[in-house]
């Protein structure tokens, strides 16, 4: 069965990520990436500014070739960039590792990738190139794409399984609690921040998968 996976990487890390610097506004979402050999051809949405306003920003971006305004609707416009594939970045890693970009949706905070893979190897091949480079991606969720949500197949990482399973064992929830975010975080020899981010992004995904998709 393929895999679906949803990572989150720091608007910083991404190549485009500098476009928000001047824009904060904007949003940028990939439609597609076609890759070539001799480049990377990444199509994306510039959306909530004037297209020629990201132009100056995109010139100055060094892992671009060049670009083309392929559609100018005002307040949104659709870009086709040719990438230096010998550029090491997130596109590069995308097509080393053969996934399948479902969506990816940049804004001044992150960038939010959801991505296909015929195997979970891929996925694991990504997080290392990821690390590799210096990226900062973070597996939010992970699924099958013939997944039931109502059969309780839930869209936890193992991390955040973990997390919710400790604070519950911990007496994390309970009133008063028995346990303390410090607490379990050094048991899993972890940073405070980095459980607290586990726990809260593993409610999110229950509480998607249970409230929302029934």
């Amino acid at each position: 069965m393929s895999t679906v996976a949803e990572f989150s990487i720091p608007a910083d890390d991404f190549p485009l990520g500098h476009v928000f610097e001047t824009l904060s506004d904007v949003t940028i979402e990939i439609e597609r990436v076609v890759p070539t050999n001799e480049a990377i051809l990444p199509y994306f949405w510039v959306r909530n500014v004037p297209v020629n306003r990201v132009q100056t920003t995109l010139e100055a971006q060094g892992a671009l070739e060049s670009f083309t305004i392929v559609d100018d609707l005002g307040e949104q416009g659709l870009v086709r960039a040719r990438w230096n594939p010998d550029v090491e970045g997130v596109f590069t890693g995308i097509i080393k590792t053969d996934l399948t970009v479902l969506s990816a949706t940049g804004t001044q905070e992150e960038w939010r990738f959801e991505f296909r893979a015929d195997s979970p190897d891929q996925i694991g091949a990504f997080q290392q190139y990821c690390a590799n480079h210096g990226i900062n991606g973070e597996l939010i969720r992970l699924h099958g794409a013939g997944r039931d949500d109502a059969a309780g197949q839930y869209s936890l990482t193992s991390e955040q399984r973990e997390a919710l399973l400790l604070a519950f064992n911990r007496g994390y929830f309970e009133f008063p609690r028995e346990s303390t975010l410090d607490e379990l975080a050094t048991e899993l020899g972890i940073a405070r921040q980095s459980f607290g981010d586990r726990l809260r992004r593993g409610h999110k995904n229950l509480i998607g998968d249970t409230l929302v998709h029934t």
